[in-house]
């Protein structure tokens, strides 16, 4: 298969964090190199009818790079075109969406809780048995039967 060439152009773009929260977020301008790839249709199984050289179609995207984020670390995202903002109309917090797991977290939060809390009872009851068994051994009595049904 021959090597597809491989257009590269400086263009003006945009840098920022990935991350919505960051103060990296608000996007800088920046140059980024914009890649073009074509692909003849031979190399995309053309049957012959047309000449094989001729470009099908043409793969198009901006070189990412490893450069992270000056104020959180994280990886940054290059573009050619700013990030379009939308009209709130739902009244609903944007990043809220992002927050997917707020609610499995609130559920898993008060589970724990709840298993903390019948922990605890169970310790305490078996605390308050083994003090009545001790009392009632000092009074001469017998000590209860556990319900462990050994």
């Amino acid at each position: 298969m021959p090597t597809r060439p491989v257009y590269e152009t400086v263009v003006p773009g945009f840098l920022s964090c990935v991350d919505p929260t960051c103060p990296g977020y608000e996007q800088q301008p920046v140059d980024v190199i914009r890649e073009r790839v074509e692909l003849s249709y031979a190399e995309l199984g053309g049957d012959g009818s047309l000449p094989a050289t001729a470009i099908e179609r043409e793969s198009v995207y901006i070189r990412q790079t490893d450069k992270t984020c000056e104020y959180c670390g994280k990886p940054v995202i290059l573009s050619d075109s700013e990030r379009p903002e939308y009209p709130r109309i739902s009244g609903q917090d944007p990043l809220a969406l992002l927050d997917t797991n707020f609610q499995q977290r609130k559920i898993h939060d008060v589970e724990v809780a709840s298993l903390t809390r019948d922990k605890e009872m169970a310790e305490m009851r078996a605390a308050m048995a083994e003090m009545q068994n001790e009392l009632m051994r000092r009074r001469g009595g017998r000590p209860r039967k556990e319900d462990g049904g050994e």
